[in-house]
């Protein structure tokens, strides 16, 4: 029980729990006690130093499918000319993944994004040409995929 103050009444009323898997610790206020309560719809931080899982497409040219599913950090080397879908994002929501796009030793490949990206200023990104240069991007999405916000954080990584 709380006092006047919301401060812990007696040490009678203080009990430790960890959450279960899925679930955080909420306080609730109407019972006036600590319940696990499940994470679906809410946002969660990753444990373990942010550990993400690595989507590694490999070398591919034509269209490739990124599926977040898979991962959010996405890997992909260019060996031709190609052109990307994206799948996975989880409807009414959102979420985001970041693209580490290589250059193969041969270079001057291009990529072509789904229309449902939009970039700053309305125009795609121009990305490097070297040979084994690496582009980094990131995609976010508020709307479950239905459009996707692209930016170009850094070219010609090399």
């Amino acid at each position: 029980m709380l006092d006047e103050n919301n401060a812990i009444a007696g040490l009678d009323d203080v009990f430790f729990s960890s959450p279960a898997a899925n679930h955080y610790l909420g306080y609730n206020s109407g019972t006036a006690k600590w319940n696990n309560i499940p994470l679906a719809g809410k946002v969660a931080l990753a444990t373990g130093g942010g550990v993400e899982t690595l989507n590694a497409l490999g070398n591919g040219s034509g269209t490739r499918a990124i599926n977040l599913a898979n991962g959010n950090v996405v890997s992909a080397t260019l060996t031709g000319n190609t052109t990307f879908t994206f799948s996975g994002a989880t409807a009414s929501t959102a979420c985001s993944f970041g693209l580490y796009l290589t250059q193969d030793a041969t270079g001057n490949r291009t990529v072509t994004w789904p229309a449902s990206v939009k970039w700053s200023g309305g125009t795609a990104p121009t990305l490097s040409t070297s040979a084994s240069a690496v582009d980094i991007l990131v995609f976010e999405t508020i709307n479950g995929g239905t459009t996707w916000y692209g930016s170009l954080v850094g070219t010609n990584f090399s």
